[in-house]
């Protein structure tokens, strides 16, 4: 079992307790998120003016990412600050950049879906510049707060919470029903991962029947969604 010690000054916890690297799985999330907020812009800029079938179609995919966001920072809130305050208190400073940095994310959240909305209508020009530019502060705000979290909380918390800890926060996350398709999730997850790594992975990762599913179905079902979120790149990459 390894041990990563707080990277920011806070002296070791006597009772630290013993666990692998777990936060290495949200960092698999947080993979996907930086790929879906990065290519989000693109997507609404991409769409013809008036082109409401389209709009309508990505507006579905839009608000299922901001949920997903807003459904990954409430569990955080809920099982990772105050344990991180309160066992490693010279971090407060992080747990207090934390929370503003969701908050500042959440609200821009709330704008973001509003302007889907309006913009999904009539899929006119201006909405989508506006959208588009929410999008693209949302996704700038991410790439930050993202860098932040995995520097400065993800080692304080692989010394403070134990493994029994960690499964506690999985079992919750996996309570929420997924709002995208479940193998278009997995598919990024498991492409999140690097090649190198990625059978490894997936073999002692994933259960066995959701191997065997991605296997016979999965697969298929995730490569066409991104064909049809993405018909040029991805007409291309599955040719």
């Amino acid at each position: 079992m390894t041990t990563r010690l707080p990277s920011t000054g806070a002296p070791a916890l006597e009772a630290a307790p013993a666990t692998t690297c777990r936060s290495d799985d949200v960092v698999v999330i947080h993979r996907i998120f930086r790929r879906l907020f990065a290519d989000a812009p693109r997507l609404v800029r991409d769409v013809e003016a008036g082109d409401t079938g389209r709009a309508k179609f990505l507006a579905k995919h839009l608000h299922g990412i901001t949920t997903l966001l807003h459904v990954h920072h409430r569990t955080e809130d809920e099982f990772f600050w105050d344990p991180m305050r309160d066992r490693a208190p010279a971090c407060g400073l992080h747990v207090a950049l934390m929370i503003r940095q969701h908050e500042a994310v959440s609200d821009r959240l709330d704008a973001v879906d509003v302007l889907i909305d309006e913009w999904a209508t009539h899929a006119n020009a201006a909405a989508a510049a506006r959208l588009a530019a929410e999008l693209d502060e949302v996704d700038r705000l991410l790439v930050q707060h993202l860098a932040d979290e995995e520097r400065d909380a993800f080692p304080v918390l692989d010394a403070v919470l134990s493994d029994e800890e960690w499964d506690d926060i999985h079992r919750h996350a996996r309570r929420h029903k997924p709002p995208l398709p479940v193998f278009l999730l997995l598919g990024l997850m498991i492409d999140s991962v690097p090649e190198a790594e990625r059978d490894e992975w997936v073999a002692t990762q994933l259960p066995a029947p959701i191997r065997v599913a991605y296997r016979i179905i999965g697969r298929r079902q995730y490569e066409r969604a991104l064909i049809r979120l993405f018909p040029d790149r991805a007409a291309v990459a599955f040719a």
